[in-house]
């Protein structure tokens, strides 16, 4: 019988779940993962998180605040290897403020600016000898690879490691032959502002809408719907677009049809979806 995960309903939840996810997909086989998060969602793991706000539009989180989702976001995947990885961001000055975060919490993955960097090897000193524990290490570090938002671009010049395992994290475009072993998307539908779309390996795929709680009224996100491969744009248009118009006064009671609007039409968004960072 397949486990069906339930929305989470806060951030700890999230990362409970990415955790399980990667783990069942690594047993399952998987080499070629990816994990797809909201820009802003923080974990308040380098400062506090703030609000958590999930599927609401126009809520885009400033320059500083997608940072440190990003490092929080690479941090979380690094501690499931407890960094026995290597990480690649975009810049030499995210590696160096990560380098300094990543420390201050005990973890120490060997981190990269670029895909090039991937199997550049430590030089030593003339004349110098790197210590057996520091060798081994490193080709640890070679086994795991964790890109975050990585081009197509990047994927085609990276060299999977033998043996080893590729993770990359929100992606700019999803490649085919990676397993999308987390997704929470808010907004998944270009024409509906609200809705959820959200799979946790090996579970179904699932569209739901954030709920009563989502809003502080002390309910939680609702699944509408499932499916065994992520849903077409048409599909979930469908799904929207039924749950809207839904006139059952239990189903508007949960917030399920107030939490959609479609662009343009409904004037101001009904309710807003928040999730709790508590």
């Amino acid at each position: 019988m397949l486990f069906r995960s339930p929305l989470p309903t806060s951030p700890k939840d999230v990362a409970t779940q990415m955790s399980y996810a990667v783990q069942a997909a690594l047993e399952a086989g998987r080499t070629e993962l990816a994990i797809s998060l909201p820009p802003g969602m923080r974990f308040g793991l380098f400062g506090e998180p703030g609000k958590q706000v999930i599927g609401t539009p126009g809520a885009e989180p400033s320059l500083a605040q997608a940072q440190r989702a990003e490092f929080e976001r690479v941090f979380l995947c690094a501690e499931m290897f407890r960094g026995e990885c290597t990480c690649v961001f975009q810049s030499a000055a995210a590696v160096k403020a990560a380098e300094r975060e990543f420390a201050g919490k005990g973890l120490r993955p060997r981190i990269v600016p670029n895909v090039g960097k991937v199997a550049a090897k430590a030089a030593v000193g003339f004349g110098k000898k790197s210590s057996g524990g520091a060798a081994e290490r490193s080709a640890l570090q070679a086994k795991v690879v964790i890109l975050s938002q990585p081009s197509s671009s990047d994927l085609k010049k990276l060299s999977k490691p033998e043996g080893g395992l590729v993770l990359i994290i929100n992606p700019r475009k999803m490649p085919d032959s990676y397993e999308q072993v987390y997704l929470l998307e808010d907004n998944p539908h270009p024409d509906w502002e609200g809705g959820l779309l959200f799979r946790a390996f090996p579970d179904d795929w699932a569209l739901g809408v954030a709920g009563a709680s989502v809003a502080g009224f002390g309910g939680a996100p609702t699944v509408q719907g499932r499916s065994p491969s992520r849903p077409t744009l048409d599909a979930v248009e469908q799904g929207f677009a039924t749950i809207k118009g839904d006139s059952n006064p239990f189903v508007r009671g949960v917030g399920a049809a107030a939490a959609l609007r479609r662009r343009g039409t409904d004037g101001v968004t009904d309710l807003e979806g928040e999730v709790s960072d508590e």
